[in-house]
C-alpha cells in the first residue's frame, strides 16, 4: 500500500548554531510490512530546508530524501522504533544530511512509559565550529493521552 505526505518541521538547535532551523517537502511512501507486532514503511521525497546560523553561512537547499521507519512490538511492554533519513542536497551532491532516530520504549502503566533514545545526526557542512557528526543518548518519561 502506497501513501502520500507532505512533512513540515521548524525549531532550533543551541548547540550546533541554529538560530532557526524550517523545513516542507511532499514524498511518497510504501507500506512494506504491517503486522500486529512489526510495522516497516520506506518513503522518499523532496524537502526545501533553511537553517539560520548564528556563525557563518546560512544555508538554503532543496534536498531528495529517501528513509525508512520500523516499529517493532517485542514484548507485551516493550517497544523498539527506528527512523532513518538521508538527504542529499539538489545543488551539491557533496553536501548530505544523515538522521538516526532510535527509541526503546518501556510501558510503566497504560499512560506512562520509560524511553531511551539514540539520536546520530550528520551534516557535511555544519556551523563554523560544529562537528559534522552529533550522537546523543537520552532517557525520558513518556505520557500518552
Amino acid at each position: 500500500v502506497y501513501y502520500f505526505y507532505n512533512a513540515a518541521n521548524v525549531g532550533y538547535d543551541q548547540i550546533r548554531k541554529i538560530d532557526l532551523q524550517y523545513g516542507v517537502g511532499p514524498g511518497i511512501g510504501r507500506h512494506l510490512y504491517t503486522k500486529p507486532a512489526f510495522v516497516l514503511n520506506v518513503d522518499g521525497g523532496i524537502n526545501y530546508q533553511v537553517q539560520k546560523r548564528s556563525e557563518g553561512e546560512s544555508p538554503e537547499s532543496a534536498y531528495l530524501r529517501v528513509g525508512d521507519n520500523l516499529t517493532w512490538k517485542l514484548a507485551d511492554r516493550v517497544t523498539l522504533s527506528k527512523k532513518l533519513d538521508f538527504l542529499l542536497s539538489c545543488e551539491n551532491a557533496s553536501q548530505f544530511r544523515f538522521r538516526l532516530d532510535s527509541n526503546l520504549e518501556y510501558r510503566l502503566w497504560n499512560s506512562l512509559s520509560f524511553n531511551l533514545s539514540f539520536l546520530d545526526l550528520y551534516d557535511t557542512n555544519p556551523a563554523p565550529g560544529v562537528d559534522q557528526n552529533e550522537v546523543q543518548l537520552r532517557s525520558s518519561l513518556g505520557f500518552t493521552f
